[in-house]
Order: C-alpha cells, then sequence, then structure tokens
C-alpha cells in the first residue's frame, strides 16, 4: 500500500486533513476487513485518487454520489457485501409557487445551517423544488432546521425517488489547438488565451475543485472545470480532428 506521505504529496495544504482522515479509514478497512465509509463527500480528485490507486481484487474502493455523474462522492472501502452508502436523498420543496430560487439559494440557506460542505453533496434544482443527497448524521438537523430559502417558505423531507439518478448535461464539440487548459478554457469562455490566462492566475478556473499552479497542465477525460461566470464542465475524449490538426472534443456542460 502506498505510505500515507506519498499520497499526501498529490494534494493541497487544504485538502490534507481531509485526506489523511480518509486514509487512516482506508487503512483500518483494510487491517480488519471490514467495510468502512468516508465521513464525508469527497471532490472529484480525492475520491478518483483512491479508486485509482488502491482499488484491487483483494481490495475494494468504489464512490458514490446518489447520481450517475456526481461530482461530490461517499468513498467506500472494502463495501464487499453491497451495504447502503450513509447517506439519504432531502427534498427541499418551496411553498410558494411564485418565487424563484436558484442553486445559489438553496446553498446558501443550508450553509447558513452552520453545515460543513463535506457533509451534503450535489444539489440539483428542479421546477419547485431541490434535491441534494444529505449525510445521514445531519439529515434530521437540515429537515428541522431549514424552514426558508431566503424569504421563501419551505419543507424538506426524504425520498426515494430512482428517476432522480441522472444528471442532464449539454454536450457539445470544441475543436482546440491542444489540450492545455488555458486553450480549454479559452474556447469554452469564447475569449483569448491570453485573457484565459488571466482567469487561471487568478485561481477563478478549478480543476476538479482545485486551484491550478500550471497554466500548461493537459487536462484529461473525465475531469472537472469549473470557471467562474461562465459554467462547469467534464472533459469528454477526443473524438476527431480538423483538416488544420486541431482536436474534436467532446464536452459536457452542466445545465
Amino acid at each position: 500500500m502506498i505510505k500515507k506521505e506519498e499520497v499526501l504529496k498529490n494534494f493541497g495544504k487544504e485538502e490534507r486533513d481531509e485526506v489523511i482522515k480518509i486514509y487512516e479509514w482506508m487503512e483500518l478497512s483494510y487491517e480488519k476487513e471490514i467495510p468502512i465509509f468516508s465521513r464525508s463527500f469527497c471532490t472529484p480528485n480525492i475520491w478518483l485518487y483512491f479508486i485509482n490507486n488502491f482499488n484491487s481484487k483483494n481490495f475494494k474502493v468504489e464512490a458514490s454520489g446518489y447520481f450517475e455523474e456526481s461530482d461530490r462522492r461517499v468513498i467506500s472501502f472494502n463495501n464487499i457485501y453491497e451495504s447502503d452508502y450513509p447517506y439519504k436523498l432531502v427534498k427541499i420543496e418551496k411553498k410558494s409557487k411564485f418565487d424563484s430560487l436558484s442553486h445559489r439559494d438553496y446553498l446558501g440557506a443550508i450553509m447558513a445551517l452552520g453545515m460543513e460542505r463535506e457533509k451534503f453533496g450535489d444539489l440539483r434544482v428542479l421546477e419547485n423544488y431541490a434535491v441534494v443527497p444529505v449525510y445521514e448524521d445531519v439529515v434530521e438537523y437540515i429537515i428541522s432546521s431549514l424552514v426558508s430559502v431566503g424569504k421563501s417558505p419551505v419543507s424538506c423531507e426524504v425520498i426515494h425517488d430512482t428517476t432522480l439518478s441522472k444528471v442532464s448535461f449539454l454536450e457539445v464539440i470544441i475543436n482546440v489547438s491542444s489540450l492545455r487548459l488555458d486553450s480549454i478554457v479559452s474556447k469554452l469562455s469564447n475569449i483569448s488565451r491570453s485573457k484565459a490566462l488571466e482567469l487561471i492566475n487568478q485561481n477563478k478556473v478549478l480543476l476538479d475543485y482545485c486551484k491550478v499552479n500550471s497554466k500548461s497542465l493537459e487536462v484529461k477525460e473525465g475531469q472537472r472545470i469549473t470557471i467562474a461566470g461562465v459554467g462547469k464542465y467534464i472533459m469528454g475524449n477526443i473524438v476527431g480532428s480538423t483538416k488544420s490538426g486541431r482536436f474534436k472534443v467532446n464536452i459536457k456542460k452542466y445545465i
């Protein structure tokens, strides 16, 4: 097994404490041969790292966030009996049909309860309500405490709805000269490459929710790109090339 010190080299200072905890849970699961879940919803760079580096025939490492394309997920170690993940899907329904609530409104209302971001996963806004997977130890607190979003009264309940499992995306094909982050950001934002570099240097571009230190970093398939004021995307595969040698890349945009 890769040593803890080597694992930490792949993460920033702001992620260190969380990664240490997850590594220690993994160690315990491995040594005792028992199933253990992470106590938080992790960002893609964390759960992907543990899956890619520790999942094997003898030690099962997976992650789930309820939705098929979830960004934030709970990691499971040695869950060979496929026990349920320790979260519930909470529906937040507005009582007034006249109020218009955004993703930011719902997210802000949950955070205002003093909730840590790691305790709940991806939040999806539908016509008259929002749904969000919540770690089981704070479900009752959210249901009893969240009575309004902004000035709009809401009700909360745990639901079981498998039809919500898929996330909606707008799929597009972009043509880029390279797979470098600045080139991708330039195309997605419809700005010059120099302007894209400014956004990256100002930490307005995140890759798998992490700040980017290298502007020349190549984006890999499956990585999430978040551009402040523009949107969030998932990098797809190369589907071809133009006559001029530019890459044709499939991109999924969250809608």
